[in-house]
C-alpha cells in the first residue's frame, strides 16, 4: 500500500460531477486514475481491465457528485475505506 495517497487528487475525484468519468484510488501509488465511458484506445481498455481484475485490492473508487468536497470529506473517505496514512 502506498505510504502516501494524494489527498488533492482524492478531493477533486470527489468533487468531480461529470458521470462519463469514473475515479479510482491507486493503493500502490497512492495517485486517483481516472476512466471515460466510451475510451476505446488501447490505453484506456488496458487501464479499465486492470482496475476491474484487482478492484478492491490495488484500486478503490471514489464516488463523485460532491462539488464542495473538503479536507474533512478526504479525510472521512479514507476512514471509510479503511485506509491512512
Amino acid at each position: 500500500m502506498a505510504a502516501h495517497f494524494n489527498r488533492d487528487q482524492i478531493r477533486a475525484a470527489l468533487a468531480l460531477t461529470d458521470p462519463s468519468l469514473s475515479s479510482f484510488l491507486d493503493l500502490e501509488t497512492g495517485q486517483v486514475v481516472q476512466i471515460a465511458e466510451g475510451d476505446t484506445s488501447a490505453a484506456g481498455q488496458q487501464l479499465y481491465e486492470d482496475i476491474m481484475a484487482n478492484i478492491g485490492e490495488r484500486y478503490r473508487y471514489i464516488s463523485g457528485g460532491n462539488p464542495n468536497a473538503s479536507d474533512a470529506d478526504v479525510a472521512a473517505w479514507l476512514e471509510n475505506e479503511g485506509l491512512s496514512e
